[in-house]
């Protein structure tokens, strides 16, 4: 095969490779698809090539995207390397965490670095692969934020997690008893979470979680989530937040709560059914809780005083 049979062939071996990875590959990378040294320095001065991190290019007609920063940084922090903590929750859409800065998990022998994690052991069942990107898994990411942020971001992280169906109360627990949970910042806050939090179903919103980190801050009983109200065998309502022994219920209602005519309807008679059942209805709104919450609050506390 001539020499530039072989680059043509070499190119679309690496162009495979970088679409499965957001279009970026690493040196190694392209050294192992057949590309010398001084072909990937032509194509970074050609221009077809762009450095992304040190070892690390993009394919300079693609779009740059978060995405692909993350890789880049994966790839530059080398075998092993995962993306993890705040942007492992990203990656998995947990509540609260939004896309920032590259955060990597690289094994104890590698050097740290700003936004380097170092772990003495990473096993098989803390990582996986989410859009392409290896990355911590959402029981793995879950215990690391708890050595980071603050108990309220890290329950509505786990909440999130729950809802989504990415992992259980007892996987987190096996991962937090398991080596890479063991001696852990933030370990015992977590283990306390866990302890705290009512069993049943995870809150339907972030909506949900803020307002009862409210009432559990306030010292108010933590209510049923998701509790499900039944008149014979039928299902009548699957209320937001509930105390069934007061027959209270509080209601949260985000911008998109109804979603059009018909539901609000339906919402409505939902409503009245449980009124006539003898259930007392609360409801608040996105502002209620972000803009108005000890006032919220003092209203659930009334009514459970009544």
């Amino acid at each position: 095969m001539s020499r530039a049979r072989r680059e043509e062939s070499s190119t679309r071996l690496l162009a495979a490779l970088a679409r499965r990875q957001h279009g970026v590959f690493s040196r190694d990378q392209a050294v192992g698809a057949g590309l010398s040294s001084s072909q990937i320095w032509r194509r970074v001065q050609d221009g077809q090539l762009e450095r992304a991190q040190p070892g690390v290019y993009r394919i300079a007609a693609l779009r740059r995207t978060w995405h692909q920063d993350v890789m880049a940084r994966v790839l530059w922090a080398g075998g092993g390397a995962v993306a993890s903590h705040r942007t492992a929750a990203a990656l998995w859409r947990f509540d609260g965490f939004d896309r920032g800065p590259a955060e990597v998990s690289v094994p104890l022998v590698r050097q740290g670095g700003r936004g380097v994690h170092r772990f003495a052991r990473l096993s098989s069942a803390d990582a996986t692969i989410v859009e392409g990107i290896p990355v911590t898994t959402p029981a793995r990411t879950v215990i690391d934020l708890a050595g980071m942020v603050s108990e309220a971001r890290v329950e509505a992280a786990l909440e999130s997690a729950l809802r989504a169906g990415l992992t259980s109360v007892g996987q987190v627990h096996r991962r937090l008893d398991g080596p890479g949970g063991r001696g852990r910042r933030g370990r015992g806050a977590l283990r306390e979470l866990l302890a705290q939090r009512q069993p049943g179903a995870p809150t339907d919103s972030l909506l949900e979680t803020l307002f009862v980190q409210a009432l559990r801050n306030a010292g108010l009983p933590e209510p049923a989530r998701q509790h499900q109200v039944f008149a014979g065998d039928r299902l009548i309502a699957r209320l937001d937040l509930a105390y069934p022994e007061r027959r209270l219920f509080i209601e949260l209602d985000g911008w998109a709560a109804h979603g059009g005519q018909e539901a609000f309807v339906a919402d409505r008679r939902r409503q009245n059914h449980l009124v006539a059942m003898g259930w007392q209805p609360l409801r608040f709104t996105w502002d209620d809780v972000t803009s108005g919450l000890p006032a919220a609050v003092d209203v659930v506390r009334a009514a459970l005083a009544a």
